[in-house]
């Protein structure tokens, strides 16, 4: 027989692993708590008592990431690209992950409707994740037409390489009342998601979620330059955004071509991509200014006072769709803006284009936007020079000059081209290298 004492120290053993047990699963199936698929309904499933009624929810699930999300890398490929992807969410939301808000879309108020039928993406902060456990994804959403869950794509994570799709059983709590958790050790018993495969969803141009901003002065002051070489603060935000190449004309004054529109090129719809981020698109995009209007810009500045800080700042031709660099001569402008090397007349040098531009390339692929034709530089023999990355390909012509169904100069990867603006000469120069061409 057993004795008292010891039947109740097993009791209270008992008692404290069971309770133990609740908390690691976070109460997965406490009262509130409803089971529901992923993407769910659309505006046409909607009851009218769904669309008429008001409502905050929380959604929530977890996932068990791969250890190489948390691998070391000298570029930090991995830590460092990990977000939560989302499309065609139908309301305001917070994004919570570990109990850390993420981001949000929009603001949790009545009268906000969000971003309905458009694209978010919310980086995931080093740190928040954790190597071996159950991570919780919870999102808090108010929906002012009432009408519950995505209205088209699961939401997925990924990394550089991999992701993972949430589609499938979610849990759904219809009311505010939710602290987001921690991660878990113990798998909850529903609402999991552990299937990561080479990262391949259509992705597009998102509102960007900011993280902690420092002022202009802080960020350069926090940089420190090696013996012998300094740094100093000549131009920053908002003045110029994702500057991509910098030259010099023969004022001194510097040139900055804007890359903002990068890397989602404007009025084409990708329609499938490969984990190297080679993409198929749905059609070309015409030259300009046939084009469709993208956010890319290029401006010169100038110091006026030689104090060593450009103060004087103009725009040169703005509403441009994936141009990466620009340089001044043989009275004009010449700028690449991919599949184009386009020319902009300026024959009196007032900074103002005369006209439209002349396309003098065409054919440069931009399957992967990291890689596409780029960095402009005058070679000292006056012929003109750039690159190409190693996930692009090419097939140039020279419009005007080469027959409608010419061929065109073929190559695939990584190389350095070259064009002779007096000669209309096109020709490879050097194979090899790296993605980008630097003077």
């Amino acid at each position: 027989m057993i004795p008292t004492y010891i039947l109740r120290q097993l009791m209270i053993v008992s008692i404290l692993l069971a309770a133990i047990f609740i908390t690691d699963h976070s109460i997965t199936h406490a009262a509130g708590w409803e089971s529901a698929q992923i993407p769910s309904i659309t505006d046409q499933d909607a009851s009218e008592g769904q669309k008429n009624s008001s409502s905050t929810d929380w959604y929530r699930c977890w996932v068990k990431v791969p250890d190489s999300y948390f691998s070391k890398h000298e570029r930090n490929l991995f830590e460092e690209s990990v977000g939560i992807h989302f499309r065609d969410l139908m309301g305001s939301h917070e994004v919570w992950v570990n109990g850390v808000e993420i981001g949000e879309g929009s603001s949790i108020i009545p009268q906000e409707k969000g971003n309905k039928n458009g694209i978010y993406r919310h980086k995931v902060p080093v740190g928040t994740l954790e190597k071996g456990l159950w991570n919780e994804l919870a999102i808090r959403f108010h929906n002012p037409s009432g009408v519950k869950g995505f209205k088209g794509e699961a939401p997925f994570i990924m990394d550089y390489f991999l992701e993972c799709i949430f589609e499938g059983e979610w849990e759904i709590q219809r009311d505010d009342g939710y602290l987001p958790g921690k991660a878990l050790a113990i798998q909850p018993q529903r609402a999991t998601f552990e299937t990561f495969r080479e990262s391949q969803r259509v992705l597009g141009r998102a509102k960007q979620v900011h993280g902690p901003i420092l002022s202009p002065s802080e960020s350069a002051g926090r940089m420190h330059a090696n013996e012998g070489l300094k740094t100093g603060l000549i131009l920053h935000e908002p003045t110029i955004a994702q500057p991509f190449h910098f030259s010099f004309d023969e004022q001194g004054r510097l040139w900055v071509t804007q890359s903002r529109q990068y890397p989602y090129p404007a009025g084409i719809r990708m329609l499938s991509r490969d984990k190297y981020y080679r993409a198929h698109y749905n059609k070309i995009p015409p030259a300009p200014p046939h084009h469709e209007p993208g956010a890319d810009r290029i401006s010169f500045h100038e110091d006026t006072n030689g104090d060593g800080i450009f103060d004087k700042h103009k725009i040169f031709v703005e509403g441009l769709n994936m141009a990466n660099a620009a340089l001044r001569g043989h009275g004009g402008v010449w700028v690449m803006h991919t599949p184009y090397l386009l020319f902009y007349p300026d024959a009196d040098n007032n900074d103002i284009p005369d006209g439209p531009p002349e396309v003098k390339l065409a054919g440069f692929g931009f399957e992967d936007t990291h890689s596409i034709a780029n960095g402009l530089t005058w070679g000292p023999d006056g012929w003109l020079y750039g690159g190409q990355g190693s996930t692009c390909s090419c097939r140039v012509t020279r419009p005007g000059i080469d027959p409608p169904n010419a061929p065109g100069v073929y190559f695939e990867g990584c190389m350095v081209w070259r064009y002779h603006p007096d000669t209309q000469a096109f020709e490879l120069f050097a194979e090899g290298g790296g993605q980008h061409l630097r003077s």
